[in-house]
């Protein structure tokens, strides 16, 4: 059996699209993609693979990738990609 679970959008990352930190946004939608990836290993009962990591980011753990933010405490600007 083979799953694929992806995410498309800016909730699940500490930045959004645009480079700014959103931590409340972060804060109210990571554990809830946590708590998904962990209910789906349990039904499974394999540990998850982490796919290539892409344009915007790539899992780690259960969650997605923050990235480092620049010297004013931005993130990668990923609009232009959008």
């Amino acid at each position: 059996m083979i799953a694929e679970l992806s995410v498309h959008h800016d909730i699940w990352s500490w930045f959004d699209f645009s480079g700014r930190p959103h931590p409340e946004v972060y804060n109210r939608n990571a554990p809830r993609l946590a708590e998904a990836l962990r209910e789906i290993t349990s039904v499974l009962g394999v540990e998850p693979e982490p796919g290539e990591p892409t344009y915007f980011g790539h899992a780690v753990g259960y969650g997605v990738s923050t990235g480092d933010p620049d010297e004013n405490g931005l993130g990668l600007d990923v609009t232009d990609h959008l």
